[in-house]
């Protein structure tokens, strides 16, 4: 007998192979290679392995696969939920938000309000105390702050990087500041953006459209 070393990945591929209980490294090797006894009884193959270790390690191998699969699948399973809580609310909390736009845009002061400005801030404002974690998601998005351009932020610096005439104005009862020096048809935009993200419904967008003049 002579006894021989072998890299891991091969000791597992002779390993694999085994076909029953108290197979030898060498009859496995003298079946995949089609050789018979008798061409190998002066040089018999052996590996410093047993084939109690084989079976083992056959076990162990696919008992670790199947656990690292069960995890990746919970892993999966949880981020999912986390998106979906995060980017659908309750009917309910629409149903609310909904609701306090409207109350809002039916107001005597918003009304008889004649500056965009200020009726886009009262409209950012109703958002944010209805819903302050929807609105403080939906601010974030891609669609809402744009690729190249910061709307948004927790503090007047940021938005003043961004530019130096990006009239950055504090949303009145919130952390947030938001610029203000785009015309009416763009604060649209953002404020279409922010309640799309807070899934609120086309029908109220509209109403809300209808107080900004497209220029």
């Amino acid at each position: 007998m002579k006894i021989i070393e072998v890299d891991e990945e091969l000791y597992q591929f002779i390993a694999s192979k085994t076909q029953s209980i108290g197979e030898s490294a060498s009859d496995i090797l003298r079946r995949l290679l089609n050789l018979s006894v008798s061409s190998l009884t002066s040089n018999a193959l052996e590996l410093p392995v047993s084939s109690a270790d084989v079976a083992e390690n056959v076990i162990r191998s696919n008992v670790e696969t199947e656990n690292v699969q069960k995890k990746q699948a919970a892993l999966a399973t949880m981020q999912s939920e986390v998106a979906k809580s995060v980017k659908k609310q309750p009917e309910q909390a629409i149903q609310k938000l909904t609701e306090k736009v409207q109350n809002l845009l039916s107001s005597t002061s918003f009304q008889e309000e004649t500056k965009a400005v200020v009726r886009f801030l009262s409209i950012l404002t109703a958002l944010y105390r209805t819903n302050p974690e929807s609105f403080s998601v939906a601010i974030e998005s891609e669609q809402v702050q744009g690729r190249t351009r910061v709307y948004f932020a927790r503090d007047e610096a940021t938005l003043l990087a961004a530019g130096n005439h990006t009239k950055p104005k504090q949303i009145p009862d919130t952390p947030y500041w938001v610029i203000t020096n785009n015309n009416s048809g763009r604060k649209m935009i953002m404020l279409e953006g922010v309640m799309r993200e807070m899934h609120l419904p086309e029908s109220l967008i509209d109403d809300v459209r209808g107080y900004f003049v497209i220029n």
